[in-house]
């Protein structure tokens, strides 16, 4: 069965259960291996084979993985598994529901969870080299705050379109290279107190007599003590 490009949740759910933190790893290394068995997923993801398989069935129900046969490892058979595509995409119907929104985070949550556990054992194992912008590491990490018109908004999504494409394009490994991660996060920032909605304009300073220096400001006199 060929792979489709992408497919499409529509249902929150769903996303929800695909996008578990072991789980949506589990799609990705999926992505890389697949038609693949269990233990080359635990393999690639240093966990126990025992620990995915709850994973598998739970991902074998949404229909976004399926059983692909199986094949012979000596004297035992062991059964494959493959993607339905080669990427998964949320497309909810109701975009702006609480359904959605709840979804969205979960997915931000996996994301963090997913990252958080690769630096741990990169940083215990000693990998990490430098945060610098100009200089050879072995890790980026930044976070910027920045005012985006509409069109800013869609000039960094298609550059991060791009992103996406070219990481597509190095699924497989050869010799020279080396298994990353990247995590790319976007959103929009609300601030309990009340965010500006636009750039502020230049700051002025205040006029009046209510807001004169001290040096200027009229007193009334004092009234002489008794």
């Amino acid at each position: 069965m060929a792979r489709k490009p992408v497919h499409h949740v529509s249902d929150p759910v769903v996303w929800k259960v695909l996008f578990a933190p072991v789980r949506a790893e589990i799609i990705e290394t999926m992505r890389m291996l697949a038609p693949c068995g269990i233990a080359d997923v635990a393999r690639q993801l240093d966990r126990p084979a025992d620990s995915l398989y709850r994973h598998f069935e739970k991902l074998v129900a949404t229909g976004i993985v399926f059983e692909a046969g199986t094949r012979s490892t000596g004297r035992r058979s062991e059964r494959l598994y493959d993607l339905i595509a080669d990427d998964v995409g949320a497309r909810f119907k109701l975009a702006g529901s609480p359904a959605a929104n709840d979804a969205y985070l979960a997915t931000v949550r996996s994301i963090l969870t997913m990252s958080a556990r690769t630096f741990r054992g990169a940083a215990a194992a000693g990998q990490l080299v430098g945060l610098g912008l100009d200089k050879p590491c072995t890790m980026r990490a930044f976070f910027e705050h920045v005012w985006l018109s509409e069109a800013d908004f869609a000039e960094l999504n298609g550059l991060l379109v791009a992103l996406k494409r070219f990481l597509d394009s190095k699924k497989t490994r050869t010799p020279d290279t080396r298994l990353q991660l990247v995590s790319v996060l976007t959103s929009p920032i609300v601030r309990r107190r009340g965010a500006a909605r636009t750039a502020p304009g230049p700051r002025s300073l205040p006029t009046g007599p209510r807001h004169t220096s001290s040096a200027t400001r009229p007193t009334k006199p004092r009234k002489p003590k008794p």
